[in-house]
């Protein structure tokens, strides 16, 4: 397994103890045989085990993450890695195509996954790209200084290697899949795990299900039937083509599909949505691929317009068949007229008289039949078959997909909570400017809680948008960047304030206000004194459980450099998230 040039430039200098463009955000590489922190689900109890949307879930992640080669972890918050899995979430076993087991040369397609359970698809062609934006937090002027800093710690080791790290400048301009492949995956297994194991414990582990099967109701794609009695002038065309006589579809770059052969379209399209692990791309191309399959498709042009005989779910015989047509952006029609001549004719005259009509002419020339010479005058189909057929199971997939993603919520909420309620809540109280923040987490943009929080940290930010799953995350920076705001739909979520100052971010005008008593001289040891057992720490970080205000949890979290207090969040959970 061959790593990813910049994988290995990056391992090379922190094996050798010299430092990395994201030393100072706690993000690390990993070695082959070395697991994120976040994968240890030891805490789980036997009675969490016994639960079946819990222990589903922990199956449906495992399997989901051995199918992600794990190169980087961020202080145990998020983990980074190559995703190797399949192309569509019912594929399994099937690996995505154009990747190898080593994250994809021929085309690198990264992931995260946070201390929450969500994985994300991550935008940039490269490790070096991904976690540089990771790393700015998906803000231009914090990106440009680390891939600056990448290019020139990479010009210390590999020279040749600096200039091509980062392709981009700014973070718009990254190839970004947003969002998908393995959290449809985890959805896809979860849900095919909950159906094999509906309820009660099992004594031991439970065998693994089938993948997520299709709906019921899904249209069945069974095999067109045989094709022995080919139509006369399909077996005449190629004829024709076989003896290398002329005819009026050369000039259109025709060729005659061996038997079985799918048009080109199904497969650039799998091979899209595989690049982009978008989900909705996928759905496109699991439909395009079950109705081409019930088609016996017989020519294609140059520009990848495909023709073909379609049987439909019913199965009807070659010689009743509509002629279906399928066109590049995975397009289906049925074709007027009553034979493969016709429909030639119509297609390759882009369904314009003035160019129907001369082709008409060279096939009857040639001892053909056409039906008609202008558009209006061949007969149209019985019905739009392959069109109808794709939409519906395209319909029924979706929400077969919406189904998974609800459950598979729902089941993360339950773990949510069940965590959360375990959690100490501290006896400390919080005075300060942050308690302005902490009245406005939940309420809106334009609620005057939050206009508050704006006027205390701003006024100027730049303000950006990204989806993350489902959800529309958007991000206030401060003008100094002293100050981060997140909303998710709409809602105030969380703020981190920076109290000290560094050569990419300002600081909080008044550090020691923001929470009384606490200031950029305060060590982990007096915050610990102050609020107690942390709910949740790591190496360089404690979260308190600070207040309750129903239905809202309320979270503050000091982060140190050189074990004093750098910054400070705030945060909400609400129960419905």
């Amino acid at each position: 397994m061959r790593d990813p040039e910049d994988l290995r430039l990056w391992r090379e200098r922190q094996r050798s103890g010299e430092p990395t463009p994201w030393d100072d955000l706690g993000i690390r590489l990993l070695e082959d045989d070395e697991a994120p922190e976040l994968l240890d689900d030891s805490y789980l109890t036997e009675d969490d085990l016994a639960d079946p949307g819990i222990r589903a879930n922990v199956r449906a992640m495992g399997e989901t993450n051995a199918l992600i080669r794990w190169v980087a972890e961020a202080d145990g918050e998020r983990a980074y890695g190559y995703w190797n899995g399949p192309a569509s979430p019912s594929g399994a076993g099937e690996r995505a195509e154009g990747r190898d087991a080593g994250g994809a040369e021929s085309g690198q397609v990264l992931v995260s996954l946070d201390s929450e359970g969500q994985y994300m698809m991550l935008a940039g062609r490269t490790l070096t790209e991904a976690l540089c934006a990771e790393g700015a937090e998906y803000a231009d002027g914090a990106f440009a200084a680390l891939v600056a800093r990448a290019r020139e710690l990479a010009a210390e080791t590999d020279p040749a290697l600096a200039d091509s790290l980062v392709a981009c400048e700014t973070i718009a301009a990254l190839r970004n899949p947003a969002v998908e492949g393995p959290g449809r995956y985890r959805d896809a297994r979860y849900a095919a795990l909950r159906q094999a194991d509906p309820g009660e414990a099992a004594e031991g582990p439970a065998p693994a299900p089938a993948p997520a099967p299709a709906p019921a109701s899904d249209p069945a794609p069974t095999e067109p039937p045989e094709t022995t009695d080919l139509p006369e002038d399909l077996l005449r065309w190629r004829a024709r083509a076989a003896a290398g006589e002329s005819a009026p579809w050369d000039r259109f770059g025709v060729r005659f599909l061996a038997a079985g052969e799918l048009p080109g379209e199904v497969a650039r399209s799998e091979a899209d949505a595989a690049e982009s692990g978008v989900e909705r791309e996928r759905i496109d191309a699991e439909a395009t691929r079950a109705t081409a399959e019930l088609a016996t498709w017989v020519v294609e042009s140059g520009d990848g317009v495909a023709l073909g005989y379609w049987h439909g779910p019913e199965g009807a015989s070659i010689d009743t068949a509509q002629i279906a047509l399928l066109e590049p952006s995975e397009w289906f029609d049925a074709v007027r007229g009553r034979t493969l001549t016709d429909a030639m004719c119509l297609a390759f005259g882009e369904y314009e008289d003035e160019l129907i009509a001369p082709l008409a002419r060279e096939c009857r020339a040639l001892g053909f039949e056409v039906t008609a010479d202008a558009y209006d005058d061949f007969p149209e189909p019985e019905a739009d078959g392959p069109r109808t057929y794709r939409y519906e199971f395209k319909q029924q997939l979706e929400a077969r997909a919406r189904a998974a993603t609800v459950e598979a919520a729902r089941a993360a909420a339950e773990e949510r909570a069940r965590r959360s309620a375990a959690a100490p809540k501290s006896e400390a109280v919080v005075t300060g400017d942050l308690l302005t923040a902490i009245a406005a987490l939940g309420h809106g943009a334009d609620d005057a809680e939050t206009r508050a929080v704006l006027a205390l940290f701003g006024p100027s930010f730049e303000r950006s948008q990204y989806p993350v799953g489902a959800v529309t995350r958007t991000y206030y920076v401060a003008e100094r960047k002293h100050a981060e705001l997140i909303f998710e739909d709409g809602l105030f979520e969380d703020v981190r304030i920076w109290i000290r100052s560094s050569e990419e971010r300002g600081a909080y005008a008044r550090p020691e206000g923001l929470i009384d008593g606490v200031g950029p001289d305060t060590t982990r040891e007096q915050i610990l004194e102050r609020f107690g057992t942390p709910e949740w720490s790591n190496d360089r970080t404690d979260r308190f459980w600070i207040a309750e205000d129903l239905p809202n949890r309320v979270f503050v979290r000091f982060e140190y450099v050189d074990g004093r207090v750098a910054d400070i969040s705030a945060t909400r959970e609400a129960p419905e998230r």
